[in-house]
């Protein structure tokens, strides 16, 4: 099929394209039109604009998916908030009062080295001096009499230091406001809650853990952030030997559990989005990331 050059052009340059010239005298239309419409609609913009468009923001999609997670057998649109808590989740709140609810997906694992906290930043002229003068100085006690340091020491730590992992969890932030460095309970997907907090059978499934670090994720790279607001999907540092799947983190507010923990009082917070509806035999919680 002829190609019309004028129209392909005036198109061209209507849409205000960079089309190289060889690539206009191209005899593969279909290669033509895909750099036209990589430039016009490129992919990665057109996803970030449909989810703007179409996907609702937390306070608006939650209002209707937390009463369905919650309740599994409900058939109306949404259900009227019973407590405070269910007030916070479907609202999507992020008030300092605010009870932080977030589900951990999943559990993974990265090098210490790719974390942004241990990625060494550019020296300046002076510090580059300075690293310089303590090379100097490690080589030269080498050399001196009884010293046992060698410059084999600094190589084996900065290896296990390349050689060592993190674990990260995968999670949701569906209320609250978390903050690094403080607590919160762990509710591990074994909860039960009509047993209560203080009940035997729930020891081993309440737990607490510190806050160690908080990530957002671009693509691949982690950011790290002084604190998450709800209605983010995020990284979090401080689980390990703590969740191993999956699991509810919980607390009363942004200040986390506080150091005297009195379980009785702070009870009110707890959820376990991680519970199984037993009587239909499937998963209560469903996690979505939109």
């Amino acid at each position: 099929m002829p190609r019309n050059t004028e129209k392909v052009g005036k198109i061209i340059a209507t849409l205000g394209l960079q089309i190289s010239p060889r690539d206009l005298k191209s005899k593969d239309s279909r290669y033509l039109l895909s750099l036209i419409f990589t430039q016009w609609l490129s992919l990665s913009t057109s996803i970030i604009q449909t989810v703007i468009d179409v996907v609702p923001a937390p306070p608006v999609a939650q209002a209707t998916r937390i009463p369905k997670m919650l309740y599994p057998e409900l058939r109306e649109e949404t259900k009227c908030p019973r407590s405070k808590l269910e007030e916070d989740l479907y609202a999507s709140r992020s008030g300092a009062d605010a009870f932080v609810v977030a589900y951990v997906t999943k559990m993974f694992v990265v090098p210490v080295k790719d974390l942004p906290e241990k990625k060494k930043n550019s020296l300046s002229a002076d510090e580059m001096r300075a690293r310089g003068r303590e090379t100097r100085m490690a080589r030269q006690a080498e050399v001196e009499p009884g010293n046992t340091w060698t410059s084999t020491d600094a190589v084996e730590s900065d290896s296990r230091e390349m050689a060592e992992e993190a674990v990260l969890g995968f999670a949701r932030l569906y209320s609250g406001t978390m903050r690094t460095g403080s607590s919160v309970f762990v509710v591990l997907p074994k909860y039960n809650t009509s047993l209560g907090p203080t009940h035997p059978t729930n020891a081993k499934y309440l737990l607490t853990a510190n806050i160690d670090a908080l990530y957002i994720m671009m693509g691949r790279e982690l950011v790290l952030v002084p604190e998450i607001r709800a209605g983010n999907v995020f990284a979090i540092r401080g689980l390990e030997s703590k969740v191993f799947r999956s699991g509810t983190l919980c607390s009363p507010g942004l200040l986390g559990i506080g150091k005297n923990l009195n379980i009785e009082t702070q009870k009110d917070c707890l959820v376990n989005l991680g519970a199984v509806n037993r009587q239909v035999g499937v998963p209560l919680l469903f996690l979505h990331s939109r």
